[in-house]
């Protein structure tokens, strides 16, 4: 159902007209709307988008990029990494979320020609049936999870979703599990994407204060922090899949080669420590990247609208209701208020009278690094070797041999 529509402007001679201002285009182009798209978001007709693109001297085929082809192909390298298992459109969303549009069939035609064998691998790849998912709207439903690949080297990757539009709203990896870091994710993702309605997350004590929050906040005999099987949590799960595919599969078998050689001891406190010096921003950087990609990607199943763009048009459609999940976008009181979108066919709301509140399962523990380094040697390090420098094709193994030569050499006398 339509929720917005552009005003109409009268007192003027001759038929109102429609008040759609060139902000609202260029907003709605920023997120690569299509026209159609855009007549529909505005209730209006695709002429009358046309006619004020062409009173703003607006042009859609503008946005593209004009590089050549050898250009695109350095750029597409660039990007894959020799990672096969990124597809056209998660090439053409990162190249995207780096200001750089290019048509999706000049991507397919650059994965062909750097790496015909991945993009044959990539077709035979079996696509998943999954049931059917569904919400009232955006920030309806977060889903929060823990990912464990990289556990072997004390490395656990947070993450966000929001149920609704599949907008990734956080990804951090540290070398912790406790519940503070997952909350200060959840607080950041919050400033950028409002609070949501609910959040479903599973029973691991990485989750109490997030749950702790939304109980106090929207309230505990409503179903605000939903917790279960992590199978059981959809929309998270899907994601760690494409995480898996785009990034950790990457640094999961660097770090098995590192220790095949011999370069690196998971069982040592000081080469642990060095890794995490060099790895966990690295790691942080290119899930930035993922999440930039990831929202702009076109989704098949949604009309190849991408998350960004569902999560735009979702809190439009909301706009003159009672949604307790926009109202903070929209500029409403965020305040406790009678919801009126129920939670899930399979969520469980807590009776009243149940502990919902104070719920304090166990947690994955990560055992705290018991390396420890003077400030002065600190310092010195930070000036050495930069985490996010080095050559891009080394994956920052120069790096960490240069963080582990500097720690064997430290005079620990007196300390």
């Amino acid at each position: 159902p339509q929720a917005y529509s552009a005003p109409l402007e009268r007192g003027f001679s001759g038929r109102p007209q429609y008040s759609i201002t060139q902000e609202q285009l260029r907003f709605l182009l920023e997120y690569n709307f299509s026209t159609k798209q855009m007549a529909e978001i505005l209730g209006v007709s695709k002429r009358t988008v046309k006619r004020r693109l062409r009173k703003y001297n607006i042009s859609l085929r503008d946005r593209y990029s004009n590089l050549s082809d050898s250009d695109l192909d350095n750029l597409v390298r660039e990007v894959v990494q020799g990672n096969d298992e990124l597809g056209a459109e998660a090439v053409r969303a990162r190249l995207a979320g780096q200001g750089i549009v290019v048509q999706r069939c000049r991507v397919r035609q650059s994965l062909i020609r750097t790496n015909p064998i991945g993009a044959a691998q990539r077709v035979t790849t079996r696509r998943l049936h999954r049931r059917i998912y569904q919400v009232a709207g955006p920030n309806s439903l977060w889903h929060l999870d823990g990912n464990h690949k990289l556990i072997r080297w004390r490395i656990v990757i947070h993450g966000g979703i929001d149920g609704y539009s599949r907008l990734v709203v956080f990804l951090k990896a540290s070398d912790n599990n406790r519940s503070n870091t997952v909350f200060d994710s959840f607080v950041d993702a919050i400033g950028k994407h409002g609070l949501p309605s609910r959040v479903r997350c599973d029973n691991g004590g990485e989750n109490n204060a997030v749950c702790l929050f939304m109980n106090v906040f929207r309230g505990t005999n409503r179903g605000s922090a939903l917790r279960g099987r992590s199978t059981h949590n959809q929309r998270i799960e899907r994601l760690w899949g494409d995480v898996w595919r785009g990034i950790t599969n990457t640094y999961y078998t660097l770090f098995m080669l590192l220790e095949s050689e011999g370069k690196i001891d998971s069982s040592s406190e000081m080469h642990l420590w060095a890794l995490h010096y060099v790895y966990i921003p690295r790691i942080n950087r290119d899930l930035q990247l993922f999440v930039n990609q990831w929202n702009h990607h076109k989704l098949r199943t949604a009309h190849y609208m991408s998350p960004h763009q569902i999560f735009i048009r979702g809190c439009l459609s909301q706009l003159h209701r009672n949604h307790t999940g926009i109202q903070g976008i929209l500029g409403a009181d965020e305040e406790p208020v009678e919801e009126i979108d129920t939670p899930p066919p399979a969520a469980v709301v807590p009776p009243p009278g149940s502990h919902a509140v104070f719920h304090w399962p166990e947690a994955v523990e990560i055992p705290a690094s018991q390396f420890n380094i003077q400030q002065r040697h600190m310092e010195q390090l930070v000036q050495l070797v930069n985490p996010l420098g080095g050559r891009r094709d080394d994956l920052g193994t120069d790096l960490l041999e240069q963080v582990i030569n500097f720690l064997q050499n430290i005079d620990y006398e007196g300390e």
